[in-house]
């Protein structure tokens, strides 16, 4: 895999400058990425373009040549994560991983998300308690608007995985769009938590292809 500017080894908080491209969330939200990930581009586009297509290569590709590139993406998900956890603080959280646009009773549900935080350290205290109950279109290259309450109501919350209280949660996915996963998740958390602090930690956020507007007006002279 080639180096470029779209990838960072080192987490970055979603600031005042990417904010807007994620307009569902909320002032008070605090959210990571490492790379930028240009939806309606190509795989070979960037570093974190290749890096997301191969983590969201689907579970039909088990088996096949492609799956091997599935798991390295996987693997390095889960060790950039890790190495922007400080070792004092692998003990005091729980990692949730966002649930994926399909139940665990379609042949298209894909845990990677799971085996990305699973692989982030033994010590983790790791927790798939939110769930999909139904499918739902994945997001990730179109830049529609999502509906909280229709997502939420896609949800469930597994109650069996809350019997133990938790002190600081780390929500974790593959690719920050609107950040309507993000808000609806953590809104179920805290429903049943009450106020613990919740932090979004994204593999890449999306970013929209720059515009060329050279090319589209040429030589017109605008006022």
């Amino acid at each position: 895999m080639t180096s470029d500017t779209s990838w960072s080894g080192r987490a970055r908080r979603i600031g005042d400058l990417e904010r807007p491209d994620h307009y569902l969330l909320r002032p008070d939200d605090v959210c990571y990425f490492f790379g930028d990930y240009t939806s309606n581009e190509s795989f070979s586009y960037s570093e974190t373009n290749q890096l997301i297509r191969n983590l969201k290569k689907p579970p039909s590709v088990r088996g096949t040549a492609q799956w091997p590139h599935k798991m390295r993406a996987i693997e390095r998900a889960a060790r950039a994560i890790r190495l922007s956890l400080q070792d004092d603080a692998l003990d005091s959280i729980t990692i949730v991983p966002i649930p994926p646009s399909r139940p665990k009773s379609s042949p298209d549900h894909d845990d990677r998300m799971l085996q990305v935080v699973k692989r982030i350290d033994p010590r983790c205290d790791v927790r798939e308690m939110l769930l999909s109950t139904a499918d739902r279109e994945a997001r990730h290259v179109s830049g529609a608007r999502r509906d909280t309450e229709e997502l939420k109501a896609s949800l469930e919350i597994d109650k069996g995985l809350c019997a133990k209280d938790v002190g600081r949660v780390l929500l974790v996915d593959d690719v920050l769009t609107t950040g309507c996963s993000f808000t609806v998740c953590k809104d179920m958390i805290h429903a049943y938590f009450g106020e613990v602090s919740v932090v979004g930690m994204f593999v890449a956020r999306r970013v929209l292809p720059k515009v060329d507007f050279e090319s589209l007006f040429g030589d017109v002279q605008l006022p």
